[in-house]
C-alpha cells in the first residue's frame, strides 16, 4: 500500500491535482466523477485541474454564489419545492452544468430562529451602551468613544451586516437593514448542488445523494476526534517523522 503524505500547512485544494494525476496514471481510470466540498473543489481547481483532464465533479454553491443565482433567476419561493424537494436549473455563470436547488424546511426553520436570536442580542448589549451614553452621572461621551464600545457589540455576534449605526458624541442609534435581512432570509435552507454529469448519467436525485455522502466522512473525523477515540493532536516538525506516524 502507497502512502503519501503532504505538508502539514497545505491547504486541502491544492491537493486535489495530485489525486488526480495519480488516478490517471497508476490506475488508468478514463472516467471519474470527483465528490468534494466547496473548499476542496473550488471553480478554480475544476478550471485548472479536473476540466483539463475530462474529468466530471459534483460539489455545492457557496452563499455568495447562490445568492447571484437567485437574482438571476428570481426568488427561490418555498411553493416551488412543494410537489419535490429540487428544483434542476442551468445558469451562464456556470456553463456546461446542472444546478440542483434543494430545500431543507428545518434548516430553513433553524436559520430563521438563529438569526433573530443573534440580532436580539446584538442589540441588547447596543441597548446597554445606549444607556451608558444617556445616564446622568459620568456618561459615555465622544464618538470616537461611543464608536468604540458600540463597535464591540455588533462584532460580537457579527451582524454588522444587518444593522446600520448612527453616531454622534452624545448619542447612539441602530436601525436594521430590513430589505438585507429579507434578502438572506429568502435563502434559508437552501443549497445548491453543481454537476458536470448528464442528466442521462446521473439523475439530480442521486447527485445529491452522492454529495450528501461526504457527511460520512466527516462524521468520521469528528468521532476520531471527540467522543469515541479522542485522538489528540500530534504535532511533529519533519517530514520523516509524519510520514511514521
Amino acid at each position: 500500500m502507497a502512502v503519501e503524505v503532504f505538508s502539514g500547512n497545505t491547504a486541502d485544494p491544492a491537493t486535489v491535482a495530485a489525486q488526480v494525476a495519480k488516478l490517471k496514471s497508476r490506475f488508468a481510470i478514463e472516467q471519474i466523477a470527483w465528490v468534494g466540498d466547496r473548499g476542496m473543489i473550488t471553480s478554480a481547481r475544476i478550471r485548472n485541474v479536473l476540466q483539463p483532464n475530462g474529468m466530471a465533479w459534483i460539489s455545492s454553491l457557496r452563499a455568495p454564489q447562490i445568492a447571484q443565482l437567485a437574482q438571476e433567476h428570481g426568488p427561490f419561493q418555498p411553493s416551488l419545492f412543494d410537489e419535490r424537494n429540487l428544483l434542476e436549473l442551468t445558469s451562464e455563470q456556470f456553463p456546461g452544468e446542472r444546478l440542483v436547488v434543494c430545500r431543507n424546511p428545518l434548516l430553513a426553520e433553524e436559520r430563521a430562529r438563529k438569526r433573530g436570536e443573534l440580532l436580539a442580542a446584538t442589540e441588547a448589549e447596543l441597548a446597554t451602551v445606549a444607556a451608558a451614553v444617556t445616564r446622568a452621572r459620568n456618561p459615555l461621551r465622544g464618538a470616537a468613544q461611543i464608536a468604540l464600545r458600540a463597535g464591540r457589540a455588533i462584532d460580537h455576534y457579527h451582524m454588522t451586516k444587518h444593522l446600520v449605526l448612527t453616531i454622534t458624541d452624545s448619542s447612539l442609534s441602530w436601525v436594521r437593514k430590513t430589505e438585507k435581512i429579507a434578502e438572506e432570509a429568502a435563502l434559508d435552507g437552501l443549497y445548491v448542488i453543481r454537476t458536470s454529469l448528464a442528466a442521462d448519467k446521473l439523475e439530480a436525485n442521486a447527485a445529491v445523494a452522492a454529495y450528501k455522502i461526504l457527511s460520512q466522512g466527516e462524521r468520521a473525523f469528528r468521532s476520531i476526534k471527540t467522543v469515541d477515540l479522542k485522538v489528540c493532536p500530534i504535532l511533529h516538525y519533519s517530514a520523516q517523522r509524519v510520514r511514521a506516524h
